[in-house]
């Protein structure tokens, strides 16, 4: 009799223990389901009143491709990873849904990257015209657009002082004619 009541002993044991481990599991499935649960309601509050209207995405394939694809689906697998396939149909929507957002994510990516370097570009024309608008020994000794310093002056040499006023004739220069009233003077 001994042995029979450590036997259902033991049975028992093993039982309270699965139990005990089955219950752990189904707490750890429906934490992670409440989890999702909350998550979706996020989700849902977050979609554009489009999302929310027109939730199914049109197709990219043609009329016929559409009834082959949907004829196929209703068929039974028979492959086994097919089958296993099956329990996650209910999933497509969630992956379609996954993979817009995904792409989105990637093209705002893109448009934050070429925002940015147009960004620095306009901060760097901004830089070059406030640097030419002050004047400082370290804004001069760098290229400004605004402030041409050139080695060589632009403008025209002065001309050169007054010689003395001399008459050209036929026979070359004479020297001015006197005052007047003091007689003429002859070139030679």
């Amino acid at each position: 009799m001994n042995q029979a009541w450590a036997k259902v002993h033991g049975s028992l044991a093993r039982l309270t223990a699965q139990s005990d481990a089955t219950l752990k599991a189904v707490a750890q499935a429906v934490g992670k389901a409440e989890r999702i649960l909350r998550l979706a309601e996020m989700g849902r509050r977050l979609e554009t009143e489009a999302e929310k209207v027109l939730p199914f995405y049109l197709s990219s394939l043609a009329e016929g491709e559409l009834f082959d694809a949907d004829r196929v689906l209703k068929e039974k697998p028979a492959e086994p990873l097919a089958q296993a396939l099956q329990d996650y149909v209910g999933l497509e929507r969630f992956w379609q849904r996954f993979n817009k957002v995904r792409l989105e994510e990637r093209a705002l990516a893109q448009q934050l990257a070429a925002v940015s370097r147009k960004n620095q570009q306009l901060r760097g024309l901004l830089q070059q015209y406030l640097e030419g608008l002050s004047v400082s020994p370290e804004v001069l000794s760098r290229p400004n657009p605004l402030l041409a310093v050139e080695h060589k002056s632009r403008f025209y040499p002065p001309p050169p002082p007054p010689q003395p006023n001399t008459h050209r004739g036929s026979l070359g220069a004479c020297p001015a004619p006197p005052a007047a009233g003091r007689g003429s003077a002859r070139c030679r």
